[in-house]
């Protein structure tokens, strides 16, 4: 009698064992179950593709492939995020089908899969290929999951992951125009409109700030932040918008400036102002001899790229706001 609790114990511990080794080939067996969303051959397909639409409710973006570069088809073709590109395929690239819900197409509404309905945010993915066109329309969450199901047919997936992915055509574009590092830069020169001109030069190679040329260590008083925030603003430049040069009536620039690197790159761009917005303009661009992949410039000239005001008051310094009377 005195082992009753024990054989209990020993009895209850089987048990619990039993139920969860049950649990886990449930579970083993759900993953052997599931399956990719997209077949093979949509797969294949991927790597050919040409054309990439994605809609919800009045918000459209077309992504078109143009001589090896993806670009935004409603901004000429500029060129698209990479990354986010990236984060699309592989996104459909993963998707597994966890389960099967209804075929029913009267459910779709509810569902958050019927395009038609008024007000739908049914997000719609359509795949372009010269072999083959296919599309995506995916619909409420449900867990960590979302409900999908292919344009041409009424059976209703869940998915194993959510798709959340911008159609508004600005988010896409990429606005990172200038990549520099600073440690690169050795000279600077920035010429306004009116003559005022600022020469920058650097002591030795792989150092960080710039100071004004000509003068000596006891006159630079500390004006490395002010000189250095003025040429980061070119050098690390992220743009609020781009347009065609084509559609601006582009006059006398109100500032030029001018860069060079160790590495023998040199750049050239200008700064306008039209209607009290401001533009910026790639003029110029050599690249270094020797490959440098530290170096990124978006140097296309059919781009004018719009900045902020912030951006425009750290580029237009004057050498009266650098060197500054104790």
């Amino acid at each position: 009698m005195r082992n009753k609790p024990l054989i209990f114990t020993v009895l209850l511990t089987v048990v619990l064992v039993a139920l969860a080794l049950q649990m886990r080939g449930k579970d083993r067996v759900a993953d052997l179950s599931s399956r990719d969303l997209l077949s093979p051959m949509q797969e294949k397909q991927l790597m050919r593709l040409e054309r990439i639409s994605l809609t919800r409710g009045e918000g459209q973006v077309e992504l078109v492939l143009q001589d090896g570069e993806w670009g935004v088809a409603s901004h000429a073709g500029f060129p698209a995020q990479r990354e986010r590109l990236a984060a699309l395929l592989h996104a459909l690239r993963g998707a597994r089908v966890v389960e099967e819900k209804t075929s029913n197409p009267a459910h779709h509404a509810r569902l958050g899969l019927d395009v038609a309905v008024a007000d739908s945010q049914a997000l719609q993915v359509g795949l372009h290929t010269p072999e083959l066109d296919f599309g995506l329309i995916y619909g409420e969450r449900v867990g960590n999951g979302q409900l999908v199901r292919f344009a041409d047919d009424d059976q209703v997936l869940l998915v194993n992951r959510p798709l959340s992915i911008s159609v508004s055509p600005h988010d896409w574009l990429a606005l990172d125009v200038i990549r520099i590092p600073m440690q690169q830069v050795a000279t600077a020169r920035w010429t306004h409109a009116d003559g005022d001109t600022l020469e920058l030069d650097k002591r030795s190679e792989g150092d960080y700030n710039l100071r004004l040329a000509g003068l000596e260590d006891e006159q630079q008083g500390g004006n490395e932040r002010w000189i250095n925030s003025m040429v980061l603003a070119l050098v690390n430049l992220t743009a609020q918008n781009v347009v065609q040069r084509d559609e601006l009536t582009l006059a006398e620039p109100m500032l030029r400036m001018q860069v060079s690197t160790w590495s023998g790159a040199e750049l050239a761009a200008s700064l306008h102002e039209i209607d009290g917005r401001y533009w910026l303009l790639i003029d110029s661009y050599s690249a270094p001899k020797a490959a440098d992949d530290e170096l990124q410039v978006q140097a296309d000239p059919r781009w004018a790229y719009q900045i902020g005001i912030g951006q425009m008051e750290n580029l237009d310094k004057r050498r009266a706001d650098i060197l500054r009377s104790p």
